[in-house]
């Protein structure tokens, strides 16, 4: 029996092409959530290392 004809008969194909579709559907989805936002979304994500290095300096206040 060849490699191709086994892998035909297995039921056990549908499980690896089943991840592959909802790693697929959740790429999708993360990508369109994360590209819906505004960049001003982000700023404050963006500044968080900055900000740690300003309060150990003290020029923040807070």
């Amino acid at each position: 029996m060849k490699f191709g004809e086994l892998m035909a008969q297995s039921p056990l194909l549908a499980v690896p092409i089943f991840v592959l579709f909802l790693f697929l559907f959740m790429f999708a989805v993360i990508f369109v959530v994360t590209m819906r936002r505004r960049a001003s979304a982000y700023d404050p994500l963006a500044r968080l290392p900055l900000d740690d290095e300003l309060r150990a300096k003290g020029d923040l206040s807070s």
